[in-house]
């Protein structure tokens, strides 16, 4: 069974993974000893999760791992330098097992993922200067620790850049067949060295290769440099054994369950490989709690039969005695006054060849000398006595031995009690109730956004849907792609506002739409970071809005060149945050008169001292307190999160309340 990714894999995983470029990190968790869980935000995608499993695996997954209490000294330094990074290119590193996302903050940092071996995951500076590593590790060859540079290991030649001519001397130099130079050499692995061999129609078992099998040979490799076709996991009878960017030969009479990207097929084949480990020690700890509960019992079971058996035979010994209290007394008498003239040897002998003058001989079956105690039978119970006591003193002993055992079995009964009610418990619950210190993967369920909901939006007082960008990419988009001729196109005079439009459907727009996406232009501007009040803004007609410069002009990403006349106004810097109640609560984000008119509950900010998460948590507090009782409950659940990116970038205050 496949444990880790091969160099194929890690080739396939960076090749999917480009869509990432300009993704925003959004946290960094470290989740485990070995494994990171990176929440990203690509342009025009929801957000993803990638886990990082050093020395195993990289890919998106839809099982991750709950985030931990309190973040790892590693995971703090992460955040500090690539939380809110951008992602700006992820390659594979040669053809070796390591993943490099190149990461742009401030400056260029690397997260180099290496995922053979140990594992490891290094982040460094643009000079290589390791900055946070997962593992300080110590190579012959190099030492991964804080403040070294990061070297790669020991470099083989890289198979997929081979030369024909390269291809033909390292099999001529080598002592092994063709496939076991393929493996080792160059890197290939047994089960890919063996698919080349059978896809070129070489005999791997050959030593030397003709100019024939050398073409061969090298236009197979050129072949699986790009993955085509369906990822697939493949299953001998019903266990999962491999994964694999497409299909191959090796596996033709293997069944193959399709997916549609290498990342699905090595999330579900390392989750479910996952998911059964923890299974598995789950098991192993439930029947090891059931085991030791119902030993537990037996032993209570015993211990209980023990003390009522005493209680019971104890009792009757001490009323046999007094029964037979004469002749008891009168053997007991005998042996103590015989024993002032007589050894107890003799007295034994005496009594065992029936002679002498001691009463009752016959009842008496065996003296212990050395303990000083006699057996006697009465009424056919072996009855053992000490013979330096009286029969009351003898029976006494006997009573309170009854008296002893039967106050201890309450007390064994009421534990054996509560020992059965543990294993019930844990019957009834099985496997599934025992905590584990890992949880067990379970799959992310992602609420799919509506196609506007990649901007910010709102719906005005008067019913008109409003768009704004979030950056310069989707700037470009709403305005490519979203604004038709019959709309409004609405800017704030200021650097790095947002593109906004009204989508009008053909309908006159009243003023107060107007008004309310002046304001949300002015909102999400620069100007609520400077704490301004009001700004100047203006609308157009889309056939105003170009990206075509004239001789001398320049126009940037997200940025517009506006021709003919503009309408002013002005725009007030203020927002509102507010929910929908429903069967799910639903967060708005908009101008205070827009909000109000479409949610249940909202509550007004303005710019202010207060940072995004302690903004967002006084929202759902004021909410809260506003809230009827039986509407609390889910208003509870709301994510600080989904609030967050709803407001303004810069800091905020909740405007107060209204008499």
């Amino acid at each position: 069974m496949k444990t880790s990714m091969s160099s194929f894999d890690v080739l396939a995983i960076a090749q999917e993974l480009q869509f990432l470029k300009d993704a925003r990190i959004n946290k960094v968790f470290q989740v485990t000893r070995d494994e990171l869980k990176i929440i990203l935000t690509p342009i025009g995608h929801e957000k993803v999760v990638l886990t990082v499993e050093a020395g195993r695996r990289a890919h998106l997954t839809k099982y991750p791992k709950p985030s931990p209490k309190h973040a790892s000294t590693f995971a703090m330094t992460l955040r500090k330098h690539i939380e809110n990074g951008h992602v700006s290119g992820v390659r594979q590193i040669a053809f070796d097992r390591i993943l490099e996302f190149e990461i742009e903050k401030e400056g260029i940092f690397y997260l180099i993922c290496e995922l053979f071996g140990k594992g490891n995951v290094v982040l460094s500076d643009a000079e290589h200067k390791i900055l946070a590593v997962m593992h300080v590790q110590r190579y012959t060859e190099r030492t991964l620790k804080i403040k070294s540079e990061y070297t790669l290991p020991p470099q083989r030649t890289n198979p997929l850049d081979i030369s024909q001519e390269e291809l033909a001397g390292v099999i001529k130099d080598s002592d092994a067949d063709i496939v076991r130079t393929l493996a080792t050499r160059l890197g290939f692995g047994g089960l890919y060295a063996e698919e080349v061999c059978q896809r070129a129609g070489v005999p791997k078992e050959k030593l030397d290769a003709t100019p024939k099998d050398i073409k061969a040979l090298h236009t197979t490799i050129n072949e699986l440099k790009t993955t085509g076709g369906k990822s697939v996991v493949v299953f001998d009878g019903e266990e999962a054994i491999d994964v694999l960017p497409e299909k191959l030969k090796m596996y033709a009479d293997k069944k193959q369950k399709e997916f549609e990207t290498f990342s699905i097929a090595a999330d579900e084949y390392f989750t479910k490989h996952e998911i059964e480990r923890i299974e598995g020690i789950r098991d192993d700890k439930f029947e090891g709690e059931m085991g030791n509960l119902e030993n537990r019992l037996k032993r209570q079971e015993e211990t209980l039969e023990k003390y009522e058996k005493e209680h019971t035979t104890s009792r009757a010994v001490g009323d046999l005695i007094y029964m037979h209290f004469k002749v008891v007394e009168d053997i007991l008498k005998t042996l103590q006054d015989a024993k002032r003239t007589r050894s107890w040897t003799e007295i034994k002998e005496t009594i065992e060849q029936g002679k002498g003058t001691v009463k009752e001989a016959s009842l008496i079956k065996k003296i212990l000398p050395k303990e000083g105690a006699v057996i006697i039978d009465l009424d056919g119970t072996d009855t053992r006595l000490d013979i330096r006591k009286s029969a009351t003193q003898n029976a006494d002993i006997f009573y309170k031995k009854s008296k002893k055992a039967k106050a201890k079995i309450p007390g064994v009964k009421k534990a054996a009690e509560k020992t059965k009610v543990l294993i019930e418990k844990l019957k009834e619950g099985g496997a599934e109730a025992i905590k584990l210190e890992e949880s067990i993967p379970e799959e992310r369920v992602v609420k799919k956004k509506e196609w506007y909901e990649k901007f910010r939006w709102f719906i005005s007082s008067d019913g008109f849907m409003v768009l704004g960008g979030r950056d310069a990419t989707s700037n470009e988009m709403l305005v490519k792609k979203n604004m038709e001729v019959h709309d409004i196109f609405i800017h704030a005079n200021i650097h790095g506002a947002p593109a906004v439009i009204i989508l009008t459907e053909r309908k006159d727009v009243p003023e107060t739409t107007i008004q309310q996406a002046f304001d949300f232009a002015a909102t999400y501007s620069r100007a609520w970071r400077s704490g301004a009040s009001f700004l100047d803004v203006y609308w157009v007609k889309p056939e105003q809005v170009s990206k075509t410069p004239e001789h001398g002009e320049y126009v940037t990403k997200g940025a517009f060149i506006i021709r003919g006349k503009k309408n002013i106004g002005t725009g007030t810097v203020e927002a509102a945050i507010g929910v929908v109640m429903g069967d799910e609560v639903k967060i708005l984000g908009g101008p205070p008169e827009a909000i109000s008119k479409n949610a249940d509950y909202h509550v007004k900010i303005v710019p202010g001292r207060m940072k995004s998460k302690e903004t967002a948590l006084a929202i759902k507090n004021r909410i809260l307190e506003e809230a009827k009782e039986d509407e609390k409950e889910k208003i509870k659940k709301l994510n600080i999160s989904d609030i967050q990116v709803l407001l303004p970038a810069g800091e905020s205050e909740l405007a107060k309340k209204s008499r």
